[in-house]
This record gives C-alpha cells, sequence and structure tokens, in this order.
C-alpha cells in the first residue's frame, strides 16, 4: 500500500503571517499560529511512497505519541492566552503612516486619538518609518488628529472601528503657511513651547526626544519671541536645568548643565559645528536651542561634561514671510528688527532668510550705554529634489559700556587660624545694580564676531541622509570692563581695567567642520538607526603682545591717591591718561585642533525595548606660542601635546507606550588636559608646559519621559565624576635644585574629583484649555573629593546651588481674544562663596510679568508685547566662582550683579 500527502499552507499558517488580514493582534496570535501551524505540518509531512502497510501503522502510532503530547501543550496554551485573545476580538484597532508632501515619512509627529465628544482617547508619536498605532481600540467612531512642526494641523474624517477590525488613516501634511504659523504661534499656542525632536543632521539623528536615553531640552523659538530674551542668559532661566558662568558680563558667558562648567567652545555648536561661545549672540538670529545634558563626548567628541549647546539658525521659508518690529528697553534703549523670508527663481529652488538688528540707547545705569548691531543672512538652494546646498553668515557687534564691573575676591583654601593668611570674600548680599560706580562710563566690552557657514544635505531615500559642512569663525574682543577688587571685608575695593587684571584673549579664531550620515536598515528582525559621522575644529587664542600695566583707576581730585572706593560708596573715576582700549598688536599664542569620528545606533529589540549605543574616537592637538619683550617679539613655541581616546556610551530603554519612555545611560567622556606652567621668578613648576593624561568623567543617569498632547514630561537621576588637577607645593624633585622640596617647587597633578548628584525634572504644556506652564527644577550635591586638602575635601563647589527652579506660566483669557498674560517664578538657592564653604550667598526669588497681545490691524496680524522683568527689584549675584574650572583657583574669584527692574515693550507686524 502506498500513501501520498500532497501538503497545502494550513489556514493556521495563513494567520500566522498575516495576522491583520484576519483582523487579530498580530504578537499573541501570530505566536498561536505558528505554533499550531508546526502541528498541523506533521500530518501533512509527505510520506514516503514505499511504505508498506505494517510500516504505516509504525508510522502512525509514533505520530499518536506524539500528538497526544501536543494536545496537552495546545490545551494549557489556550487556557492561557484564552482570555488574552477573547480581549482582542473585542476590540479593534487604527493604525497609518504620516508623510509629508513629498511622501517622505515624518518621524516624532504627535498623533492624538479622540471620539466623537472631542475626548482624548490616547497619544501616541509616528515612529522611525512615519508609522503610528492605537493597537486596542474600543468599537465606535474616533477621529485622528496629527501635527508636526512645519505641517498643517491634519484631521482624519470620522472612522468607525468594529470588534477585531483594523482601520487605516494615513496622513498626508501640507505644508503651514506662514500667516497660519503666526496665528499659532501668537494666539493659540498650542504647542506650549514644546519642541519633540531636534534638528537634522546631527548625532542624534531623527530619533525623537521622547527615544533619547538622554535628557534633552529645547528653547523654542516661541518662548525667545514672548519672553523678548536678547541674549543666551535672559533666555536661560526658561530651563532651570541650565546655568552659566559670567565671563565679561552678561553678553559673554559659559553655559554649562548639572553643576560642571563649561569651556569656550568645547560644548557649544552652531547648526551642528563648534564655535566660540564666550562672544555675544543675538537670540534674533536663532530659530532653537537644543540642550543635551550631562556627558556629551560620546556624540560630539571630547568636552567638558557639561552638556552640549547647539544653536539653531533661522531657515529661509517656504511662502513669503515678513516682519518688522520695533521695542524699547529701559531706561532708553530702542531696538529695530526686520526678519524676512521667501523662495524666489523657477521652480523656488533658491531660498532666503535675512534677521537684521539695530539697537541703541542708555541703559539702566546712568551714563551706561548699550548698542547690537546685527546682520545674519541665510540661503539655500535646491538643485535637485533630494539635494539642498545651505549658506549662513552673521555680522554681530555688541557695544555695552558703563554697566556694573565685576567684583573679584581672593579667598584662601584653609583657614585663617592654619595658615594665618587673610581670606577676603565677596559681600553676601550683592548691591544695587543701577547705582553708578561700580563699571564706569569708558569701560565695558566692544565684541564683533563674524561666522560664515556652508553646509551640503542629500536624501539618498526616505531612510538614509548625509550632511556636511564647514564654519569660519573670527570673534574681535575688546574687554576694558571695570574689575572691582576686593581688598578687605569691610566692602573697600580698587578697581582696574579689565584686560591689565587678566591679560585677555584679543580674538578667536575657529575653522570646524561636519559630516554625519543617517540612516535605518534591519538585520533579521532588528530595526537599527544608525548615525556615522566626523566633526573637528580648530580653535586659535590670540593674545596681546605687551599686556598693559596694572593700575588702579583714580577720580580726578586724587590721581595720586590710595584709588580705592567702598561698596558702601562707589566712586566714579576718571580714564587713565593713556586711555583703556585694549592693546592693538596681538599674535596666536594657542592653538587647540581637535578631530574625531563617531558612531550611534539605536536597535529597536521589540515595540517596548531598545538599545542605544555610541561612541567617539577623537584625537587632540595642542601648541603654545610665545611673542614679547622677552624674545624680541619673534613667535616661539614653548610647548603642546597630543592626546587620544575613545567616549563611549551604552542605553538600555523601555517603553510601556509609544509616548512614553524609562532608560538607563552610562556614559564616559575624554576632555583635553590642563597643561602645566612655565616656571616664573623663585616658584620652579617640576613638569613645566606639560600635559597632564587626557581627563576621564564618568556619568551614570536614569529618566523617564512622557510625551502626551498637551504635555510633555521628563525627569533623571545622574552623578558625575570628573577629575580635577592643582599644583601641589614642597614636591622633592631634582629639577628644583636647592628648592626641592619647599613651597617654592611645585608639581602640576591630577589631585581630586568633582562628584555631582542630582535629579531634574521638566514639564512643558497645557495644564487647561487656558492656562499653559513650562518649567523645572534641579536639585544638585556637587562636592569635591580627595581634593588632598582637608579644608576643602567634601566641600561644596563654588557657586553652584543646590537647588534652582523656574516656572512660567502663561493665561490665555478666554473674554478677551488675543490676550495672554505670563508670570515667571525664578528661584536660586544658596551658594557657597568659597572653597572651604565659610560663607554662603542667600537664596533668592526674582518675579516677572509679561502681557501680549495679538490682533489684526489693516488686514496685518500685529502682537504687542510688554514684560516687567525682576519687578521687586531684588538684588542678587548672577554668577560666582572660581577663575578655574579645578575649584582650587591660583588667582581671584569672581562675583557678577543680576540685572535690576527693566520694562520691555515691542510690536511686530507681519506684512
Amino acid at each position: 500500500m502506498r500513501f501520498l500527502f500532497v501538503r497545502r499552507p494550513t489556514h493556521f499558517e495563513f494567520l500566522a503571517h498575516n495576522p491583520i488580514e484576519m483582523g487579530l493582534e498580530p504578537r499573541p496570535f501570530r505566536a498561536i499560529a505558528l505554533f499550531l501551524s508546526s502541528l498541523c505540518g506533521f500530518w501533512s509531512q509527505t510520506l514516503p511512497t514505499n511504505l508498506n502497510s505494517s510500516a504505516a501503522i509504525t508510522f502512525f502510532q509514533a505520530r499518536h505519541r506524539r500528538l497526544t503530547f501536543l494536545s496537552l501543550a495546545v490545551a494549557l496554551w489556550f487556557s492561557t492566552l484564552f482570555g488574552v485573545a477573547q480581549t482582542v476580538l473585542q476590540t479593534g484597532q487604527i493604525t497609518g503612516t504620516v508623510r509629508d508632501p513629498s511622501r517622505a515619512a515624518v518621524v516624532g509627529a504627535n498623533v492624538v486619538l479622540n471620539d466623537l465628544q472631542g475626548t482624548v482617547k490616547a497619544a501616541t508619536v509616528s515612529d522611525g518609518e512615519g508609522v503610528y498605532t492605537f493597537p486596542s481600540v474600543q468599537p465606535g467612531s474616533y477621529v485622528v488628529e496629527v501635527d508636526a512642526k512645519g505641517f498643517k494641523h491634519a484631521v482624519s474624517p470620522k472612522l468607525e472601528v468594529a470588534a477585531g477590525q483594523i482601520v487605516r488613516f494615513d496622513c498626508y501634511f501640507d505644508l503651514a503657511e506662514v500667516t497660519e504659523s503666526i496665528t499659532i504661534l501668537a494666539a493659540n499656542v498650542e504647542n506650549a513651547y514644546r519642541v519633540e525632536a531636534v534638528s537634522t543632521g546631527g548625532p542624534l539623528g531623527t530619533t525623537p526626544i521622547v527615544n533619547l536615553p538622554y535628557s534633552v531640552n529645547v528653547i523654542s523659538r516661541q518662548l525667545i519671541d514672548d519672553t523678548q530674551s536678547r541674549n543666551f542668559k535672559e533666555a536661560s532661566k526658561y530651563l532651570p536645568l541650565v546655568s552659566f558662568q559670567e565671563m565679561q558680563g552678561p553678553e559673554v558667558i559659559r553655559p554649562a548643565t548639572r553643576g560642571m562648567q563649561g569651556s569656550n567652545m568645547q560644548n557649544d555648536r552652531k547648526d551642528g559645528m563648534g564655535f566660540a561661545v564666550t562672544t555675544p549672540s543675538a537670540m534674533e538670529e536663532y530659530e532653537q536651542i537644543e540642550v543635551v545634558s550631562g556627558v556629551g563626548a560620546p556624540l560630539y567628541g571630547p568636552a567638558n561634561p557639561s552638556g552640549t549647546f547647539n544653536f539653531i539658525t533661522k531657515r529661509p521659508t517656504e511662502v513669503p514671510f515678513h516682519e518688522v518690529e520695533l521695542g524699547y528697553e529701559s531706561n532708553s534703549v530702542g531696538t529695530a528688527h526686520m526678519d524676512l523670508g521667501d523662495r524666489i527663481g523657477k521652480k523656488k529652488i533658491f531660498g532666503y532668510r535675512m534677521n537684521l538688528v539695530v539697537a541703541d540707547g542708555g541703559g539702566y545705569v546712568k551714563a551706561s550705554q548699550l548698542r547690537r548691531q546685527l546682520a545674519a543672512g541665510a540661503a539655500d538652494v535646491r538643485p535637485w529634489a533630494h539635494t539642498v546646498f545651505e549658506g549662513n553668515y552673521s555680522y554681530y557687534n555688541l557695544y555695552q559700556f558703563g554697566y556694573p564691573g565685576w567684583f573679584a575676591y581672593a579667598p584662601t583654601t584653609t583657614p585663617p587660624s592654619v595658615t594665618g593668611s587673610k581670606s577676603i570674600l565677596l559681600p553676601k548680599q550683592a548691591p544695587d545694580p543701577t547705582i553708578r560706580g561700580y563699571g564706569q562710563s569708558f569701560s565695558g566690552v566692544d565684541l564683533t564676531s563674524y561666522i560664515g557657514e556652508l553646509r551640503a544635505k542629500h536624501d539618498f531615500n526616505s531612510t538614509w541622509h548625509l550632511v556636511v559642512g564647514g564654519l569660519n569663525q573670527l570673534s574681535n574682543r575688546g574687554i576694558t570692563t571695570a574689575v572691582n577688587q576686593l581688598i578687605d571685608n569691610n566692602g573697600n575695593y580698587k578697581t582696574y581695567d579689565a584686560n591689565a587684571f587678566s591679560s585677555l584673549a584679543q580674538r578667536f579664531r575657529v575653522y570646524s567642520d561636519l559630516l554625519y550620515v543617517t540612516g535605518r536598515f534591519k538585520t533579521g528582525p532588528l530595526l537599527h538607526d544608525v548615525v556615522i559621522g566626523s566633526t573637528g575644529y580648530r580653535f586659535a587664542t590670540y593674545s596681546p603682545v605687551t599686556s598693559p600695566s596694572k593700575t588702579a583707576l583714580c577720580t580726578s581730585n586724587t590721581p595720586q591717591g590710595v584709588c580705592q572706593a567702598s561698596i558702601a560708596h562707589p566712586l566714579v573715576f576718571v580714564p587713565p591718561p593713556g586711555g583703556v582700549s585694549p592693546p592693538t598688536s596681538n599674535y596666536e599664542s594657542s592653538v587647540i585642533h581637535q578631530q574625531g569620528f563617531s558612531l550611534g545606533d539605536s536597535i529597536t529589540l521589540s515595540r517596548q525595548w531598545l538599545v542605544r549605543v555610541a561612541a567617539s574616537q577623537d584625537w587632540t592637538w595642542t601648541d603654545s606660542y610665545a611673542d614679547n619683550a622677552a624674545n624680541h617679539f619673534v613667535r616661539t613655541w614653548t610647548g603642546g601635546y597630543v592626546s587620544q581616546g575613545v567616549s563611549p556610551s551604552a542605553s538600555i530603554l523601555y517603553k510601556p507606550r509609544n509616548n512614553m519612555t524609562i532608560y538607563g545611560t552610562f556614559a564616559q567622556s575624554i576632555q583635553p588636559p590642563d597643561v602645566a606652567a612655565a616656571s616664573s621668578g623663585s616658584t620652579i613648576v617640576v613638569n613645566a608646559n606639560q600635559a597632564l593624561p587626557p581627563y576621564r568623567s564618568k556619568e551614570g543617569e536614569i529618566g523617564y519621559k512622557l510625551t502626551a498632547r498637551r504635555l510633555d514630561f521628563s525627569t533623571a537621576m545622574f552623578r558625575i565624576d570628573r577629575p580635577f588637577a592643582n599644583y601641589v607645593v614642597g614636591v622633592v624633585s631634582p629639577v628644583c635644585g636647592k628648592q626641592s622640596g619647599t613651597s617654592n617647587c611645585v608639581q602640576l597633578e591630577i589631585t581630586g574629583t568633582q562628584r555631582n548628584y542630582g535629579v531634574e525634572a521638566m514639564l512643558s504644556g497645557r495644564i487647561f484649555q487656558s492656562l499653559m506652564l513650562t518649567g523645572g527644577l534641579t536639585v544638585l550635591n556637587p562636592k569635591l573629593t580627595d581634593t588632598g586638602i582637608p579644608a576643602t575635601n567634601n566641600k561644596k563647589f563654588v557657586g553652584i546651588p543646590d537647588y534652582k527652579s523656574n516656572i512660567l506660566a502663561e493665561y490665555r483669557f478666554r473674554a478677551l481674544a488675543g490676550v495672554y498674560l505670563n508670570f515667571d517664578w525664578q528661584h536660586v538657592g544658596r551658594r557657597p562663596i568659597d572653597d572651604i564653604n565659610s560663607s554662603y550667598t542667600p537664596s533668592y526669588n526674582v518675579f516677572d510679568l509679561g502681557m501680549r497681545y495679538t490682533t489684526e490691524l489693516v488686514g496685518k496680524v500685529t502682537t504687542f508685547r510688554f514684560t516687567a522683568n525682576n519687578i521687586s527689584s531684588v538684588q542678587y549675584w548672577s554668577t560666582l566662582g572660581p577663575g578655574s574650572i579645578t575649584g582650587q583657583s591660583t588667582g581671584s574669584y569672581l562675583g557678577h550683579l543680576g540685572e535690576p527692574f527693566v520694562v520691555n515693550a515691542s510690536v511686530r507686524i507681519a506684512f
């Protein structure tokens, strides 16, 4: 007897590979179906055609025993999954894709599911392929709303969902018209200052912020406009996770996160390319500022573990855009700002954007002057459908004279009772910054920055993208700000010219580059979102050939006197006979050249589990030069070093829902080391002009993110360890000869660690229909450990508060269309004034009020804005800290005064 079985696909095999067509939830039913198809495949095997009857009986007996076992397994399987299957069969599903006008996938679009009564039932965001899914939807009638930046709001028709049915709605966005954007930004504020994704062409790829295992926050264009922020210091307070160290006044600062002080340029980017941040930046030029907190070297290359700040310039608009704004700032600063954009030419392949700013007038101190001049232009050309060439150029000049200068003080690192030395501290209470004399009318800053950029972007397809670019920056820094050096603890001080006091760099020159390829591919069931890139820069610092003499300024009637004043009774000085203009002769004194390669991969293991790994391999070269009377003004090489290393990071993400992420990240970061100073006078440095090994910081972070229709929430706990160096005295070394073992024999060494524990949280969104909130807090415990000095060991870092928060609330008046009232409250906790924590500044609160009104005048959208900052005129120290980032300063510590009560008013017209 011969048996011949012809194998046909079973119903279960069809179900296993096509669960959606059967109206079932894919995962559980695919598993069940695959199991059953394997069982049925047992019977449908083709038997040997030469089997006799006895062999056939033996064959079926063996299969019967196996069938009995499999039947029991099937029974257990169904008893476990029956409830799940029953639930799935009772619900339906809504799914679809979100695409832009070119039919490319839109990542991170907000998708909201509403019933016909307008009640929100669920919210999600589109994934890396533009796909969104609401997996378990009760039978009924629904409407899907889709939003993404730069596109018109999209709404589906009524969608009827039945049990076991899959309903599909594919969204194809249209570009938002500019007038529509103005209405949204100025009136509805539906996005509540929220930004869901960072700009393209960087190491974060196209991943939505909610899916990034880092603390990422964005200062949006709308927030900058509504708060009338003119510089980064003013805008940054709305992200309380951000701090800064003022270097030459409120316009020249080093931004930072998590209590780790930043550098001149390692932590800062303009459109993804490195630039020197210690030059002024006009907020009118930027679309948004992206902040990645903590260790950023695995993404961006060697840097201090103080976060990364990416300033994104405004780009050409798709349709005509014309705005003009006139503003006023007390006491008499007037501002005119024009913002223009459009596309021209055949098929509109050419685009442009131009921002022009002129501001001039007297500041809040009598006899002070503030002048700002900005000319920023952006252009692009699209010769092919998927290629664009971009160019940016900006000129910005800031002239700010007569404003309060710095207060310098010199605390000791050990108690006076131990050393007998005198410790001079900053007064706890700051003086009134509006009083004339803390700064001089002939002293201030005259800073000019020129920045040019070129970039090319190409889309190979909807998932693979290329961006390559270069940046050239020249910054001239005329810094003659008054420095008030405290000479005792009674508030007496002498005033010096800043350049004579600290020989500040007169010029920066930066060349930086960028190349990134981002894409998506699969390896088996795993989806990879990869970023491959290279970034680097050449940063040159120029110093004066001959430093001005350090001579205290005097009053006209006591030119040969003690030349001192007091905080209680400041004096107005006269310019010195030779003037205070910065020296015109300078030379290239140091060059830092850095280049690296980075790789990042976000691996989707399943709908709920993802892994992200990133690493950056980098090289750093430095050279130092001297050019002064000692070497007959011939530039000579005095030292340098080469270092290299890898900065890795690894993260694991769990997503209970598409709009929710729980993550853990561990990262290491290298940064260029310090270089020991040259020996001078009677002090001999054992390792003079030699570089230490590269510093390696470590960070662990656990975080949670949630993105809903009206709210964004994120929180993180972290710990960062960063080594620091100090000069150790009394070193025994033959280099010092007879001075070996004395205080005159020193060596630069890594002597300790700055260890910062902290918790941070941010919330932004619409609490009620008429109430919007954006704000957050940072709680920090920043300490210096293993300092080798008992008095400073385990003490808090100078100038860092243990608590900082900010809340901005905006209320919309329903009865008065277009009228909004906002209120801001900033709280900063107490801060240590010196390394031994013998004194603290008190905590302070600053309150701001604002109002705006948007209406239509003569057919033009017009917005009136009014803000009153520091309405209670609180006097506070804006920043204070050591002159170096180690916490063991060898020079003076600096304190800067916060701004007083200031009024701003403006009117903006779109035409």
